[in-house]
Parts: C-alpha cells; sequence; structure tokens
C-alpha cells in the first residue's frame, strides 16, 4: 500500500469517526427535546385535568 492510498484511508476513517460521533449527539439532542416536550405536555394535561375536574380524594 502506498504512502498515498495510506493517507486515503486515513481521512475516510477521520470522516466516518466525525459523522459517526455527530450523528450521536443529533441523536442524544433530539431525544432530550422530544422527551422535555413529552413532559410539558403531560405536565399541561396533568393541570388541566385538575382544574377541569378534581381527581379523587385519596
Amino acid at each position: 500500500m502506498s504512502d498515498a492510498q495510506l493517507q486515503a484511508l486515513q481521512m475516510n476513517f477521520v470522516q466516518m469517526l466525525l459523522v459517526f460521533s455527530f450523528t450521536i449527539v443529533a441523536i442524544l439532542a433530539i431525544k432530550t427535546v422530544i422527551s422535555k416536550m413529552v413532559r410539558a405536555l403531560c405536565d399541561r394535561k396533568d393541570r388541566a385535568s385538575d382544574y377541569d375536574e378534581p381527581s379523587t380524594p385519596s
């Protein structure tokens, strides 16, 4: 394998690593945003149901 081929292979590897890490970060960020949105929606639903009809006393 020549030096140029080795360098090209290395560049490909680095590029793949960058894309891979960026994808993981993006997925984590999206999951965090979605879970926050879901939690906010659930909180709003709980509050709305509390105002509409008082829950049965425990």
